[in-house]
């Protein structure tokens, strides 16, 4: 297949920010129970927010600056929508976020202890008021902005009034996000059925000042080891029983990238490189790809160009494993409208790279839940739950014991973001 160009999409405003409003704001403290109003106007409320199913809810958090977080409450099966004003602003949350990230990336269990208190305050402003109508949702889907964009929603804990024990959201429900800039690929994508393959990108070199996350071979500082695990965290999507094309290392280039999606009717994307967020011009956020001489700096392949270049078949599922979206208010949602636009219909986003090592242990577990028929969100959610019950087993070369250790820290799991096109997808 040729090349096919598109034209960059323009920036459109935020999944919350379509919420609308025609729908009557109600003032909820505290965990009162929520009733919508007789005569409530939700036309306004888009398509891809409703879901029909009766174990799927909506919840769309509009945390504009300058006022108390907006909640939309979509039950499921039809229900009507409500909004609530929660005891929070964006600012007092802001602090709140930042925090909670600074410590999931504190690998000692020394600030889990914090991690719970944050994860309780945070469960009870953004849930409590609503946890009598989720005692029966099994589902989430979730659409947030502001500094909720980058907040890692599964680190929050369930009120008691929602579940007696307290857990991390995760373990009660599976989560997931929704973008409806997914799936906007062209008809000229490659066509289902055309060499359907997996294409794992990983392990780009180059030289520093480039964060070590994809430091050249040559930097003295980063190992050998560590590149091996990097290409053996992409490669766990062999695991999906399909051809794999891998562009590991200097062939992690712009050029190849650009040919294997040209090339190949590309089904799952793996990409194992770093990632930043601009957070001054979201389409020049970009992947940090190998150039071509083998010791210069990366080059940087920004959103807008695989928003106008890349070509994915239709409803491809893309991993980007290297992300980290810092606390800049949009979380990966550059992202998501690029690999969205090149006709991705699924994309699992992390919010800070994550030990390859681990890493390779959730995305094992991950693309094994996919060829046993689960969901995409079940699967991600599987493998997240795994990591936090069972000890992580690092193999330490020849002639050395293999070592164990606890991955039940958030640092490892917490960070990993599933996003589908609307509500209906997230069941």
């Amino acid at each position: 297949m040729g090349l096919t160009t598109r034209e960059t999409p323009r920036r459109r405003p935020s999944a919350a920010a379509w919420t609308g409003a025609a729908i009557l704001s109600l003032s909820v403290s505290g965990a009162s129970p929520v009733h919508a109003q007789a005569g409530e106007d939700a036309t306004s409320l888009p398509s891809f927010f409703r879901p029909n199913r009766q174990e799927v809810a909506t919840l769309v958090y509009d945390a504009s600056p300058g006022r108390p977080v907006a909640l939309t409450f979509v039950p499921g099966s039809g229900g009507d929508p409500v909004v609530l004003s929660l005891n929070a602003s964006a600012g007092e949350l802001h602090p709140l976020v930042a925090e909670l990230r600074q410590l999931s990336l504190l690998r000692p269990p020394a600030s889990l202890g914090r991690i719970v208190r944050l994860g309780d305050e945070l469960g009870d402003v953004l849930l409590g008021p609503i946890a009598a109508q989720l005692r029966n949702v099994a589902h989430l889907a979730l659409s947030a902005d502001g500094p909720l964009s980058d907040l890692p929603f599964g680190a929050i804990r369930a009120p008691r009034s929602l579940d007696s024990q307290g857990r991390f959201l995760i373990e009660t429900r599976t989560l997931c996000w929704v973008d409806p800039a997914l799936a906007g690929g062209d008809d000229d994508n490659p066509p289902a059925g055309q060499r359907p393959v997996a294409l794992a990108i990983a392990d780009a070199v180059y030289r520093p000042p480039a964060r070590p996350l994809g430091a050249s071979m040559s930097d003295g500082g980063i190992s050998w080891r560590l590149h091996a695990a990097r290409r053996n965290q992409a490669s766990t999507i062999r695991a999906l029983g399909m051809r794999v094309v891998s562009r590991f290392g200097q062939a992690a280039s712009p050029a190849l990238l650009w040919e294997s999606t040209e090339s190949y009717a590309v089904r799952f994307l793996h990409v194992a490189v770093e990632a930043r967020i601009d957070p001054g011009n979201a389409d020049r956020s970009a992947l940090l790809l190998s150039p071509e001489e083998y010791d210069e700096q990366a080059i940087p392949v920004t959103a807008g160009q695989l928003a106008s270049r890349l070509a994915l078949e239709r409803e491809a599922l893309v991993v980007l494993s290297g992300l980290d979206t810092g606390d800049h208010g949009i979380g990966p949602g550059p992202f998501v409208e690029a690999f969205g636009a090149a006709g991705a219909g699924s994309l699992v986003a992390s919010l800070w790279p994550v030990l390859d090592e681990s890493a390779t242990h959730l995305f094992t577990a991950f693309y094994s839940e996919l060829t046993q028929g689960a969901t995409p969100v079940a699967a991600l959610r599987e493998a997240q739950r795994r990591l936090m019950a069972e000890p992580l087993r690092f193999e330490q070369g020849e002639g050395q014991q293999p070592v164990d250790f606890d991955a039940s820290h958030p640092y490892y799991w917490a960070g990993y973001r599933l996003y589908r096109r609307s509500a209906n997808d997230c069941g």
